[in-house]
């Protein structure tokens, strides 16, 4: 069962469990909250690795709201698209480390998103860089199982 939450809950709770889940076995990885003045539309940036251990720069835009609609995309799918529009144009870089271009971006809420929502949102980006999305119950579960937990006993 989910618990009603604000954005900024969310995005706390999501950088305490990527946190976990990235820095603590390798600490050349990083996570940033970067919500607020100059964020260029993402709240969160991190560092990964992949299968061969090059490390990538992803983006996450964090909402806490169904994020649907039916046969026109809404005010929150033109917001995503306009904030994912304005970080593609942007590299960033890590205080401690190089100037990274993103490799793909994240949209995250702790409610859920329909799959009409999540096409136009892909749509928009079909031929630049890969979305993800995590939400609802799935990102319950991934937060619930990786975040500190010094951060849910407070």
């Amino acid at each position: 069962m989910l618990i009603k939450r604000d954005e900024a809950t969310v995005r706390k709770r999501l950088v305490s469990a990527l946190r976990e889940v990235l820095t603590k076995t390798d600490p050349e990885l990083l996570v940033e909250e970067v919500h607020g003045v100059g964020e260029h539309g993402l709240d969160i940036i991190f560092l990964a690795r992949d299968y061969i251990g090059e490390k990538h720069c992803f983006g996450i835009q964090v909402k806490a709201v169904n994020i649907s609609c039916q046969g026109h995309p809404t005010k929150d799918i033109k917001e995503i698209i306009g904030q994912l529009t304005i970080a593609t144009g942007y590299n960033y870089k890590f205080q401690t480390d190089n100037t990274y271009e993103f490799s793909g971006f994240y949209v995250v809420t702790d409610k859920e998103i329909s799959e009409v929502a999540k096409k136009y949102i892909s749509s928009a980006f079909r031929h630049g860089k890969p979305i993800y999305y995590l939400y609802g119950e799935r990102l319950e579960r991934f937060l619930l199982n990786n975040e500190s937990k010094s951060i849910t006993q407070a």
